[in-house]
């Protein structure tokens, strides 16, 4: 559980764990330090927790500086959607992020990235109707990445003799 104090409170007299900063990252392992018995305190100097997850905001203006946006888990089999629910006991509640996800302004033009793969393409080719083909092959290298990425992952969590023997 995140606690936020404005004032000073009493700290216990000992910790298993101590995290300094309150990103993603430190964020996962506290938590799975405390689901495995371990007691973790977390500091934190900014105002709240979650490090690049969040949006800042001046004046008219809004933007994120890190990770902003976790797809796929609005699928509840997927290995992402059961981190996040192990994390936080399925408490977390995902918000939809609407038809339009972001938009770009670059001097007087406005472009509206919209939810769905087939819809995102339509959009895009609107803008900029000549590279049709470009943002067809533009979207199929995002899902060889996103595939590639699995495996790259995957790898960095295996000893060095299993991934010898998988092969690359």
């Amino acid at each position: 559980m995140i606690q936020s104090y404005k004032k000073p409170f009493k700290l216990q007299a000992a910790y298993d764990v101590i995290v300094i900063g309150s990103g993603i990252g430190s964020l996962t392992a506290a938590t799975l330090l405390a689901k495995s018995g371990k007691k973790v305190l977390i500091l934190e100097r900014h105002y709240t927790a979650g490090g690049f997850t969040h949006v800042f905001k001046r004046k008219r203006y809004e933007w994120d500086v890190g990770i902003h946006y976790i797809g796929e888990v609005q699928r509840h089999n997927i290995a992402i959607r059961k981190l996040f629910n192990y994390l936080t006991n399925g408490k977390l509640q995902w918000a939809d992020m609407g038809e339009v996800y972001d938009r770009v302004i670059i001097g007087e033009k406005q472009y509206d990235f919209v939810k769905g793969v087939k819809n995102f393409k339509v959009q895009m080719t609107h803008y900029f109707p000549m590279d049709a083909t470009a943002i067809d092959r533009y979207v199929d290298l995002i899902f060889e990445a996103n595939k590639a990425m699995k495996y790259f992952y995957l790898n960095k969590t295996m000893p060095k003799l299993i991934n010898r023997l998988l092969g690359p």
